[in-house]
């Protein structure tokens, strides 16, 4: 009997407590939608409910985050790289097979960064977490999603195995 209540206990710890430690539950109170745009809640930032829908190079990337109006607002952004980041969910998978919330619509897996340096700029691939570098004019698979708002501070990583250093709002930069 003794045995059966711990084989209870386990499968009731592993089916309603794992996948929240995870990151497959709590993804709907991370995430609030409305008006066409998706509020992170455990960063503060605000994002476009979907990229451009196109290739498109930086400086197109750029004009398209001066110009966009999504849920009508007037100040978005290109992100930087610590933000695009932070919505990289490297354990799930969404409807598309990138790796962040279905709340965010992606038509491809590469976004811009803010981060250009000699003719490149970091982008952000939502299939391997990877940052390559990329010339601006390049158009290939690369699109952009708006951000606005400003980032409170929080872990890069993950709770287990990350790094675990803090990101800066104004620290905008990688440090070589």
């Amino acid at each position: 009997m003794y045995r059966l209540s711990i084989a209870v206990v386990t499968l009731l710890f592993l089916g309603l407590v794992a996948p929240t430690i995870a990151g497959a539950g709590g993804d709907k109170e991370r995430f609030r939608t409305g008006d066409g745009v998706v509020e992170d809640t455990r960063t503060g930032l605000m994002w476009a409910a979907s990229d451009n829908g196109g290739d498109i190079d930086w400086y197109g990337a750029l004009g398209y985050c001066n110009e966009y109006r999504g849920g009508g607002y007037d100040d978005w952004r290109l992100p930087d790289i610590k933000e695009l980041a932070t919505l990289y969910q490297p354990e799930r998978s969404n409807r598309d097979g990138y790796h962040l919330t279905d709340t965010i619509r992606l038509s491809s897996c590469c976004l811009w960064s803010s981060y250009d340096t000699m003719g490149g700029a970091l982008t952000f691939s939502f299939k391997s977490g990877k940052k390559p570098a990329v010339y601006l004019h390049d158009t290939f698979q690369l699109r952009v999603l708006p951000v606005r708002g400003t980032r409170k501070d929080v872990k890069i990583g993950h709770e287990e195995g990350g790094s675990g250093r803090m990101m800066s709002p104004v620290s905008r930069r990688p440090r070589f």
